[in-house]
């Protein structure tokens, strides 16, 4: 059954129904290629970030919308018929995020609904962008897109999940709640806060413990490499094995932990080892055949951690069993003669 607000938007304005669809098709394609840039931008810059999602606006919420605001010239008053959320890890990070944001697209409007967040307003805001693809982008991807408008909105994961219960309460502002729940919603929001700052001294200190195992394998390889593997200690090992590739995210390393552990890895030497003996052959069997990059489909590296499961399929029997079809192990037989034998 179709809602009384788009009913009665096609009854009284039918031609913005048209115009709507007409403009759908442009306004995805803008969330796709946006979302790339920034997917792309933040990855290179070794950003973490919990996800970055892309919509354009549906009928229905077009239709509430210019039902409820009256909008005279909706084509050109409404701002978020494209919407990308970028959801980050840590509040360090916001920075950073912004000098790429406000690189890489042409501003039109910048609101920090964090910092002017009203007082009786409480919880979360978020970052706020009206943007555009910068003009010197040509060809057909970018010229249907310069003159359309997108709206990014940049947050913590927990700025996110304060604005998702926020939104499910339906509490605006502090003044909507009743009297009785506004303290607990205070102390909530207090809590979420806290619990950002707690997050970026973790990772502080994650990234002190990773550099002190770096350190330490540098000054003295052979006592450091018996550290026994847990997730910190991978991160560390990969970092200083590997200096000139992708270390990859947390949750990459995550799973090669996993695979280590299941394949009764448990000290970084036992992986020094392996990826000793296979070394060459991954780099002669990378320059044959490179893999290639998630985003752009171009040929590249390994990061560290596809380099160490390189590594392994051509020492261990029970990963390879586990992971290699019979096209890789007819292409990695061709490099097995630098694999170095075990003494």
């Amino acid at each position: 059954m179709i809602g009384d607000p788009l009913n009665r938007v096609w009854k009284e304005n039918p031609e913005y129904i048209r115009r709507f669809y007409d403009n759908l098709d442009r306004n995805k394609n803008l969330c796709d290629e946006v979302r790339y840039i920034l997917c792309k931008a933040l990855k290179s810059a070794g950003i973490d970030y919990a996800h970055i999602t892309a919509r354009a606006k549906s009928l229905k919420s077009f239709c509430e919308k210019i039902s409820r605001k009256k909008y005279n010239k909706p084509f050109e008053d409404i701002t978020d018929f494209a919407g990308v959320r970028v959801v980050y890890l840590y509040s360090s990070d916001r920075k950073e995020i912004e000098s790429i944001i406000e690189s890489e697209f042409d501003i039109e409007e910048k609101v920090d609904k964090v910092s002017t967040e009203h007082a009786d307003r409480f919880g979360y805001g978020a970052l706020h962008y009206l943007l555009r693809i910068k003009k010197h982008h040509s060809g057909a991807r970018y010229d249907d897109l310069k003159n359309l408008v997108c709206e990014v909105q940049v947050r913590t994961i927990l700025q996110d999940a304060w604005a998702e219960v926020a939104h499910h309460l339906a509490y605006k502002q502090e003044s909507d709640a009743p009297l009785e729940l506004q303290r607990k919603l205070n102390a909530l929001s207090g809590l979420f806060e806290t619990a950002d700052d707690q997050f970026e001294n973790i990772r502080v200190a994650r990234s002190k413990y990773q550099e002190k195992i770096r350190n330490e394998i540098t000054r003295d390889k052979e006592l450091s490499l018996n550290n026994e593997i847990n997730l910190d200690s991978l991160r560390g090992y990969l970092s200083w094995k590997f200096p000139d590739r992708e270390n990859m995210s947390l949750e990459h390393t995550s799973e090669l932990l996993k695979e280590l552990e299941r394949f009764d890895y448990k000290k970084l030497v036992e992986l020094d080892n392996a990826v000793g003996r296979a070394e060459k052959a991954v780099i002669a069997y990378e320059k044959k055949y490179p893999p290639t990059d998630d985003l752009s489909g171009e040929p590249c590296k390994y990061a560290a951690v596809g380099f160490v499961r390189a590594a392994l399929l051509f020492v261990d029997n029970g990963f390879q069993a586990l992971y290699e079809s019979e096209k890789l192990r007819e292409k990695r037989s061709e490099f097995n003669d630098l694999v170095i034998k075990r003494v």
